[in-house]
């Protein structure tokens, strides 16, 4: 079954300070609900790297993100994330100023 959704938010960060944080593999756990074991290769989001995170919901889980595409001019990333249980979610991100403040971040 496949399911399509575009959830939003109004980030009270500059864009800059978003998008750094989204493309440190060092701050996913700032925003998702787990622990980097290994960005491969390390350094800052780039197509092709593979990140390893564990998550623990009464035992350790793995998740594999693989980044697919990082658009620094468009603010948009691309990511296949791989979740336990065979799920598996093609997730597009991007990341839009509302004002020299705040950022609004689309999920899709």
């Amino acid at each position: 079954m496949r399911v399509s959704v575009c959830p939003s938010a109004v980030v009270d960060a500059p864009l800059e300070l978003v998008w750094e944080l989204l493309t440190s593999p060092e701050g996913l756990d700032t925003w998702v609900d787990a622990t980097l074991v290994a960005a491969e290769p390390a350094g800052l989001a780039r197509p092709g790297q593979r990140l390893r995170l564990e998550t623990a919901l009464g035992r350790r889980w793995p998740i594999t993100i693989d980044v697919l595409e990082v658009d620094s001019e468009r603010r948009r990333l691309h990511f296949r994330v791989d979740l336990p249980l065979g799920l598996v979610n093609d997730e597009t991100m991007t990341m839009t100023a509302v004002d020299d403040r705040k950022t609004l971040v689309r999920f899709g």
